[in-house]
């Protein structure tokens, strides 16, 4: 494939409008009801957004149905149920939404006492509305590819590895079909596939990221080092601990050196980096 023939990747980022309902639902069979005929923008706002903010809290995402109903409604088995059905692995929301009505229907086959929550702790239907807008940030090349990944915020990247594909029922994320459609790279299409939110934060995706577009390239150790030592010190330091629990063989096999080697140049040139920030007046360690 040509240069010429090769469609830039253009790097969008989004933003939420979120609505309440007039939904509501004080008991399980009240939420069933809700979930059957709220629209799919509420059920990708209660499901999803945990999955794009949970790097900000101590405790694995939790969508808000399996949350409320365990937590809240104290309906603890159907909680846990609930909770373990994973947003992240369905392309559309109509999947998601059926597995959580067959659960919920299952467990009022069974003619349990419904627990009723207090007033003013009932589960509110709310809706999002994504407002997608341009970066600025084009890619032509894996090399263009890998400096606009150093530049955009994390709501970018959740955007093209996870949202587009559900809002928009693709068959995978924006960057993998970039990589196998237009620079014809599908092994390079398929690792970046198997990125799993519900396992790793952002800040660990885009790490990963790093790590296969540099070895798929052969960029050197140093080289990357280079490039990722001026990113915002918690991109750096999850790269840290990627290279850090990189088997031995991996690392050695793919950069020539071992992952302490790796993580040492990283550190040495992170302080060089900030050193010449504080000389040039353009910011504090």
């Amino acid at each position: 494939m040509t240069n010429q023939q090769i469609k830039p990747f253009e790097f969008m980022t989004s933003s939420s409008l979120v609505t309440v309902t007039d939904r509501r639902a004080s008991d399980a069979r009240e939420l069933l009801a809700g979930i059957r005929e709220v629209p799919g923008s509420s059920i990708y706002h209660h499901s999803h957004q945990a999955y794009r903010e949970w790097q900000m809290f101590d405790r694995p995402p939790i969508h808000d149905f399996g949350y409320w109903t365990g937590e809240v409604l104290r309906e603890r088995s159907l909680g846990e149920k609930l909770t373990a059905i994973d947003p992240t692995q369905y392309n559309y929301i109509r999947g998601f939404r059926q597995e959580l009505i067959n659960i919920i229907e299952q467990h009022l086959a069974d003619g349990p006492a419904l627990n009723r929550c207090p007033p003013g702790i009932e589960f509110t239907f709310c809706q999002s509305i994504s407002l997608i807008n341009t970066t600025g940030l084009l890619a032509g090349d894996i090399d263009e590819f890998v400096t606009a990944l150093g530049r955009i915020t994390n709501r970018s990247l959740y955007y093209h590895l996870f949202e587009a594909r559900l809002r928009l029922g693709k068959s995978d994320n924006d960057f993998s079909i970039w990589f196998r459609d237009q620079l014809g790279k599908p092994e390079l299409a398929a690792q970046i596939s198997r990125l799993d939110i519900s396992v790793y934060s952002l800040n660990q995706i885009r790490a990963r990221l790093f790590a296969i577009l540099g070895q798929h390239q052969g960029i050197s150790a140093l080289e990357l080092v280079r490039r990722v030592a001026q990113l915002p010190v918690d991109m750096v330091e999850s790269l840290l601990t990627e290279i850090l629990t990189l088997p031995v063989r991996t690392a050695t096999r793919f950069w020539g050196k071992s992952p302490k080697t790796l993580a040492h140049a990283l550190t040495k040139n992170i302080k060089r980096n900030r050193r010449a920030r504080k000389s040039n007046g353009s910011g504090t360690a």
